[in-house]
């Protein structure tokens, strides 16, 4: 699911001294270079993170001469590593050995307090564990807008980042912290159960009860209203059937005990309608949330990511959107490619300082 860019261009893949930047999730893997070429693959941390490193090894191997990988993450976060510092150092040995396997020398990881690290040690883990939000607040403060709201909607949650003076404007660094300011909303354009949207829908005139069970995700809902397109080679889903309207309708169905003999693909579609407005619900409320409590209040919203439908903007406010500034690729990994351009910065001003 998920994936893009598989066909590099061979005049980027052959340019010399590449940056990429990877943004280890746990569920993708996202790649771009400082070319804006990018390239995803679906990767389930939590089934296997043992072929982290085959993983990172295949998609890397389509770019040529590399000189630095920069890394960002938040697949630490996988229940399949009994604490975050587990799951950190589990990501960080993994980069390293794919990238000595390619012969990269030098391979970084970017923190919350803005800075690239060639070794990670146990008092960084939490600056290092889920950064890439913070990467992208910086490059977008840096080199886009000084002064705005970023909102970058992925496939399992949204960010919500205020930028002032181009800088990441707040003190919150942990998702802990996050969660408690508003600012990371756990809702996704694509893995976001039903159940966790919804506790009731309409449907025959009846307020219906929906079960706590993952019968379906919201992607199912984009689906059926054409935001996400059809695929019957992805089976991805909740439960292993095609990513089309047919299965989609049938999921949705499960949601309040019935299936695709009793619900029409029109109740279906009704029924994605409640399940959109309830996403598109919490993540204004949180918006509110963080707005309510800022200092400023931005006239420039910066759109990312690839869930756009899901966001509803105030008329009056000006919209910078990624896929325009970056292209519809790297747009879509964003903070991959945040990262590569944040090493490039750090590296020169770096090497300006030792001269």
């Amino acid at each position: 699911m998920d994936s893009f860019g598989n066909g590099l261009d061979q005049r980027y893949s052959d340019a010399i001294h590449v940056i990429v930047g990877i943004d280890i999730g746990g569920a993708n893997l996202k790649f771009a270079s400082e070319t804006k070429q990018a390239h995803a693959c679906f990767f389930p941390m939590w089934r296997r993170p043992e072929t982290l490193k085959d993983s990172l090894c295949q998609s890397l191997g389509l770019y040529r001469d590399i000189s630095a990988i920069a890394v960002v993450m938040t697949g630490e976060l996988a229940d399949c590593f009994i604490d975050r510092a587990e799951g950190v150092f589990h990501i960080v040995d993994h980069t390293r050995s794919a990238a000595a396997e390619l012969g990269i020398n030098a391979c970084y990881f970017y923190g919350v307090d803005g800075l690239f690290r060639e070794h990670v040690a146990a008092e960084d883990v939490d600056q290092i564990a889920a950064a890439n939000w913070h990467a992208l607040g910086s490059y977008v403060g840096q080199s886009i807008t000084p002064n705005a709201l970023l909102i970058d909607i992925g496939s399992t949650t949204t960010d919500i980042i205020p930028i002032r003076n181009g800088k990441v404007a707040t003190n919150a660094q942990t998702d802990y912290d996050r969660l408690c300011e508003g600012s990371l909303v756990y809702v996704g354009c694509q893995r976001t159960p039903v159940c966790g949207l919804c506790s009731w829908v309409t449907y025959q005139g009846n307020r219906i009860p929906v079960m706590n069970e993952m019968f379906a995700t919201i992607d199912d809902a984009r689906i059926m209203l054409g935001f996400a397109p059809e695929d019957a080679n992805d089976v991805e889903t909740a439960d292993g059937k095609a990513r089309t309207k047919e299965f989609a309708s049938n999921r949705l169905a499960r949601m309040i005990g019935l299936d695709r003999r009793n619900v029409s693909l029109a109740q279906a579609t009704d029924i994605a309608e409640q399940v959109m407005r309830a996403a598109q619900q919490q993540i204004a409320y949180s918006v509110q949330r963080l707005l309510s409590k800022m200092s400023f209040k931005p006239t420039i919203y910066v759109i990312s990511g690839h869930g756009n439908d899901l966001l509803k903007i105030p008329r009056e406010v000006e919209v910078i959107t990624l896929t325009k500034q970056m292209g519809e690729e790297a747009a879509r990994g964003a903070p991959s490619y945040a990262a590569a351009k944040q090493l490039r910065r750090f590296l020169e001003s770096r090497s300006n300082d030792a001269s």
